[in-house]
């Protein structure tokens, strides 16, 4: 700047005496101590213009000498930055591969390179840690996040990198200080919210998760859609852990939840089944009605049944479809419509209902069914058919989630914790016996099958025969099957 300001000055000064030269007479006399001349103004305007000259190169010259210095220096922070970021490339690459030794080597590359920079020196912790990640060192990773935790401007990812240390080191609860301690920092970053509430959910921490989950609210880190159905999960998961214990306090949590998200099952039939044990059998019904409408389940239907489990088997059908008519075109409802065709013993009609969701889907569930109708009609070959085609038929996901003994949703810690991120982001249900190929309950367990009558295809049973004793006809066969319901039992063991 400074050469440039001067070489101005110079060129208004020559400018100025070039001007003077041209005003000036053609003949220009000059005097000095002891000596007389005269010049013509052409001559004299030209040694203006050469006298210029020579001392815009001087000035030129001394500026580049005085600069000098400072271009020497900019070249070698320039070289030393590059050597900076090679060293952080090579680091970074090394760590993500594996190789510590060679992470750790860029890292005091970078230190080396680096003039005595808090930036270079907190980058070159990062790569330090990151290193030792590498290398599965957790106590010197810890080490190196903690130093760039107290450096300015490195708090949130050293914080990051001591919850992620505590994590591997499967201390949850230092995590979740350190994710505190982040969510404090005056920053939009979400991970601290969102590691907060994974620690807590997996400790089964379910009002510090709804407390975490507000917070998160209210920062807009969540769409409300997706905030809405992560509380209901919650807000249900407390009240299965509540329901043995605490039952009015496990039934409001599970009726909040409902608030939250009404097509979320499992807190339906918390609901739905504490209200009846309570001797509230017309809420238990709104509450499955209402649960009904937004997402039928098989769940649902055998709290429906056991609103009244000792009535007549005919009432019981005329009860099943008022529930499917609550959400006539779901799936559900319509094997619903199947079911109490089966109970009323009108084969023709449940076959009907059935056939075309075979067709769609032919499911162990559906298939099982399917045997039942073809006994009841008298069709044994028919029966033997669905029977064998029902031991191959896949499994029903939603038939998955009730035990062989009647209960529903008996998820675990681990389960509901991951039920907030599949139900909560995406509105879907988790199937864990489903995955792991548990058993689950019998397809004809809470359907009531009437009696064989005489007006039925089954054909009349024969005496048996002295070689027969002891092997079962087809009608015998027949009648076991339509004989065998059981009332099944609560989605839930009182004493868990």
């Amino acid at each position: 700047m400074a050469r440039f300001s001067g070489l101005i000055v110079i060129v208004v000064v020559a400018m100025g005496v070039v001007l003077w030269a041209v005003q000036s007479p053609d003949e220009i006399s000059f005097t000095g101590p002891g000596f007389e001349g005269s010049t013509s103004r052409a001559a004299l305007a030209l040694v203006a213009v050469l006298l210029g000259a020579v001392m815009a190169l001087a000035w030129w010259v001394l500026a580049w000498i005085w600069d000098l210095p400072g271009r020497i220096s900019r070249t070698a922070r320039k070289l030393r930055n590059k050597r900076a970021r090679e060293s952080i490339a090579e680091g970074l690459l090394a760590a993500e591969g594996g190789d510590a030794a060679a992470a750790a080597r860029a890292a005091g590359r970078l230190l080396e390179v680096s003039e005595d920079g808090i930036g270079s020196r907190k980058l070159a912790m990062l790569l330090r840690a990151r290193a030792h990640e590498a290398n599965e060192n957790w106590i010197e990773a810890e080490r190196a996040y903690s130093d760039l935790a107290r450096e300015k401007g490195g708090e949130l990812a050293g914080l990051r990198g001591l919850a992620a240390a505590a994590v591997k080191r499967g201390d949850h609860r230092t995590a979740i200080i350190h994710a505190q301690s982040a969510a404090a920092l005056k920053s939009s970053a979400a991970w601290p919210f969102l590691s907060m509430l994974e620690f807590q959910t997996k400790s089964a921490d379910w009002n510090g998760a709804l407390a975490t989950l507000a917070d998160g609210e209210k920062r807009a880190i969540l769409t409300s859609d997706a905030s809405r159905r992560r509380r209901a999960v919650l807000l249900t998961a407390e009240a299965a852990q509540k329901r043995s214990t605490d039952a009015a306090e496990a039934e409001r949590l599970a009726l909040e939840a409902l608030k939250a998200a009404p097509g979320f099952p499992p807190a339906a039939v918390i609901a739905a089944r504490l209200a009846l044990n309570a001797g509230r059998a017309s809420k238990a019904q709104s509450v499955l009605e209402t649960a009904w409408r937004n997402r039928p389940h098989p769940a649902l239907t055998i709290l429906w049944s056991d609103l009244k489990p000792n009535e007549d088997q005919r009432v019981r059908a005329r009860r099943l479809r008022t529930l499917a008519e609550f959400n006539p075109e779901h799936r559900e409802s319509r094997i619903l419509i199947a079911e109490a065709a089966i109970a009323d013993g009108d084969w023709p009609s449940a076959y009907e209902a059935l056939l075309p969701l075979v067709t769609e889907s032919p499911s162990a569930r559906l298939c099982s069914l399917m045997e039942a109708v073809a006994r009841g009609r008298g069709d044994r070959e028919d029966a033997h058919r669905w029977a064998h085609q029902a031991a191959s038929a896949p499994r029903e996901p939603d038939w998955s989630d009730l035990d062989p003994d009647g209960r529903a949703f008996n998820y675990s810690v681990e389960e509901w914790s991951r039920l907030v991120y599949t139900f909560g982001d995406a509105a879907q249900l988790i199937h864990p016996r489903y995955e792991s190929y548990g058993r689950e309950l019998g397809a004809l367990a809470r359907v009531a099958l009437p009696a064989p009558r005489e007006t039925d295809a089954t054909p009349p049973q024969k005496k048996k025969s002295p070689g027969s004793r002891g092997r079962k006809t087809d009608s015998d066969e027949a009648e076991s099957l339509l004989r065998s319901y059981k009332p099944p039992a609560p989605d839930y063991a009182p004493e868990d």
